[in-house]
This record gives structure tokens, C-alpha cells and sequence, in this order.
């Protein structure tokens, strides 16, 4: 079990770096920076593949994600260095790794549509029966799912209550299902119940019984994804928003934490996978883009203040400094999370 959870944490996690390191590369290649390298692992290095214009394509020895490296780094003195490049440039190379990942986001989102998206299915069930109403004297009971009503199959509360005041006074059929076996009672909605109560005597919400795959045609795939991937980028910066505004209570993975979830939703099967992934990729992207020092929001925070002062840069070793303490911090983070990721996996919280 934790050699398959290790396994598929490493081909998600590859597969996410390397997209994003994927679009630095082409981006700065496109725009005429030189590249020393592009790796996929991360070194020591084992051998190179080739060399494309310059740039040595190499496999390295630790197994996952990939890497992009430019000459000179952060020195501006270097001839065609990142570095040296004018604003828009180094803007367009820092924003590409995130914009590559939700470009992968709605590639797997579309393979999802295409394979089987995972959709799930709605039921209703009663939460509560009144004294003296037709749903006790037949036996209906707080837990029950009305799986059909005449025939017709019942997914929302809305449904059945319209359906009801359609049929008030006449016979109606139910199909419930309890504890796993199904049963079948006949009532009569009441014409005029006491006040609060409604026709069948039952209070009722909608529940989750499964899920289904459902399949689209090719043409609809890659809208469906873009679809999906801008869905799920709303989806994370609300629950942030929510989270800082106290609404709902922080919950943060680390690595630890998530090679976990991927294990599980590994076991789903693959349309689970692809999603998680999908979903994955977008988080990376948006997190990638925050201002904060160590990742390409900070580096392009630099850039942005540079255009703002005229062309002035900052210091490459003030930049540099702020750089590495931001992925000091980053780094102490991850520890902290993956400390508590440990906890909850052992079951020590």
C-alpha cells in the first residue's frame, strides 16, 4: 500500500513540476534567453538525452519533476542570461510555468469527459416523520431513501414535494430503500395539513448515494475542461477567501498529506485520478503566482516594480537575498504541514 501511494504521488508530482518547468523552458526558448539545461529529475545528473539549440536535455538521477537552468542566474551582466532580458520578457517566462499548469489542468479535465467524468448521484432522504401523518401509518421512518415515486426516480426534495401537490388526494407509490433492501408503501398526500407539516408528513434533504461516469463526445472535451479548470480556480480562491474571512475553518496539506490523498483517490480509478490532478495543477498555478519571495509571483513582483521605477532594477543580490529567505520560510512551512501530516496520517490528532 505505501509503495502504490508512493508511486502514484511521484508520476502527479512529476507530471505537475515538469508541465510547469515545460512552459519556462518554451516560453524563454521562444523569446530568444538561453537555457544551460532542462532536466527532467533533479540532479545528479545520469546522462543527456541531446542537445537543442544550445541547451543540454539531460535525465537525472531523482526520479520526479524537472528543472530549468539559465545561465548566470539572477546577474544581469550575463549576454542573453534571463537576467538581462527586458521586463515583459522575464514577465512572460515567470508567468509561463503557472499558465502551462492550467494548461495541463484542462487537458486532463477534457481526458476526464472523454474517458468517463465522475458525476455524482443525488438521492433524497427523510430526516424526519410526523406523528399521525400518511408517512408514519405507512411505516416511512427517519433515515429512509425515496429512491422513486410512481415509477419516477426521485434526485431532489424539489421534485418530490413538486410532484405531491400535483397528486394531493390520490394515491401515490413509493420506493424507499432501508438499511439495503428496498420496500414499497402506497399513501395518499393529505388535501390540508395542520400547519408546518407538509402533504406526506416528512422533512427530507438530498444526499450524495454514488456516482456515476459519464461520457462525452471528443469535440465537447476541451471545452468541458477549460470548463472544469476555471471552475476549480473559483473553487480555491473562494475557499481561501472564506478562510481568511474565518467562514470555514483552514485546511492545509502538505506533501505528506497529499502523496496520501493521491493513494486514495488513486484507488477510485483513473477518471479520479486525472481530476485530482487536474485539480492539483490549478492549485500550483495559483500558489506559484503569489507575491510572496521564492516562487514566480515574487520574482515577478520584482519585475512589476522594476517597470515602475522606469527600467530600475533592484539589486541582484538584494533580490537574491529576499529570494532566499522566502524559500527558507517556504521551506519551514512545508515542515510544519508535513509534521502535522504525519500526526493525522498515524492518527496522532
Amino acid at each position: 500500500m505505501l509503495l502504490t501511494t508512493l508511486f502514484y504521488f511521484l508520476i502527479v508530482f512529476s507530471l505537475l513540476v515538469f508541465a510547469h518547468e515545460l512552459g519556462h523552458f518554451l516560453v524563454a526558448k521562444w523569446r530568444g534567453v538561453k537555457v544551460e539545461e532542462f532536466g527532467f529529475g533533479y540532479p545528479p545528473r545520469l546522462f543527456t538525452i541531446t542537445e537543442i539549440g544550445g541547451t543540454e536535455i539531460t535525465v537525472n538521477a531523482i526520479p520526479f519533476g524537472g528543472f530549468v537552468r539559465y545561465p548566470g542566474e539572477d546577474d544581469p551582466t550575463v549576454p542573453g542570461s534571463l537576467a538581462s532580458q527586458g521586463w515583459r520578457v522575464r514577465s512572460g517566462v515567470f508567468v509561463a510555468g503557472a499558465v502551462m499548469n492550467i494548461v495541463l489542468a484542462a487537458l486532463l479535465f477534457g481526458a476526464t469527459a472523454l474517458i468517463g467524468e465522475p458525476v455524482s448521484i443525488t438521492g433524497v432522504e427523510i430526516t424526519e416523520v410526523t406523528p399521525g401523518s400518511p408517512a408514519e401509518a405507512v411505516g416511512m421512518k427517519a433515515g429512509d431513501l425515496i429512491l422513486e415515486l410512481d415509477g419516477l426516480e426521485i434526485t431532489d426534495p424539489l421534485a418530490l414535494q413538486r410532484y405531491t401537490y400535483e397528486r394531493i388526494g390520490q394515491e401515490v407509490s413509493l420506493l424507499l430503500e432501508r438499511e439495503g433492501e428496498r420496500l414499497k408503501v402506497i399513501l395518499t398526500p393529505r388535501l390540508q395539513p395542520p400547519s408546518g407539516e407538509g402533504p406526506m408528513g416528512i422533512a427530507m434533504h438530498t444526499v450524495v448515494v454514488g456516482t456515476k461516469l459519464v461520457r462525452y463526445e471528443a469535440w465537447r472535451a476541451i471545452p468541458i475542461g477549460v470548463s472544469r479548470t476555471f471552475r476549480a480556480a473559483g473553487v480555491i480562491v473562494l475557499s481561501v477567501i472564506y478562510m481568511v474571512r474565518g467562514l470555514i475553518s483552514p485546511e492545509v496539506m502538505g506533501p505528506i498529506g497529499i502523496a496520501q490523498a493521491t493513494g486514495q483517490v488513486a484507488q477510485m480509478g483513473l477518471p479520479f485520478l486525472l481530476q485530482f490532478t487536474a485539480f492539483l495543477s490549478v492549485n500550483l498555478a495559483l500558489i506559484n503566482l503569489l507575491p510572496f519571495p521564492g516562487l514566480d509571483g515574487g520574482h515577478l513582483a520584482f519585475v512589476l516594480l522594476e517597470a515602475l521605477r522606469g527600467g530600475r532594477k533592484v539589486a541582484p543580490e538584494k533580490e537574491g537575498l529576499v529570494h532566499l529567505i522566502g524559500m527558507v520560510i517556504l521551506i519551514g512551512l512545508a515542515l510544519v504541514v508535513s509534521y502535522f501530516d504525519i500526526l493525522r496520517v498515524s492518527g496522532g490528532s
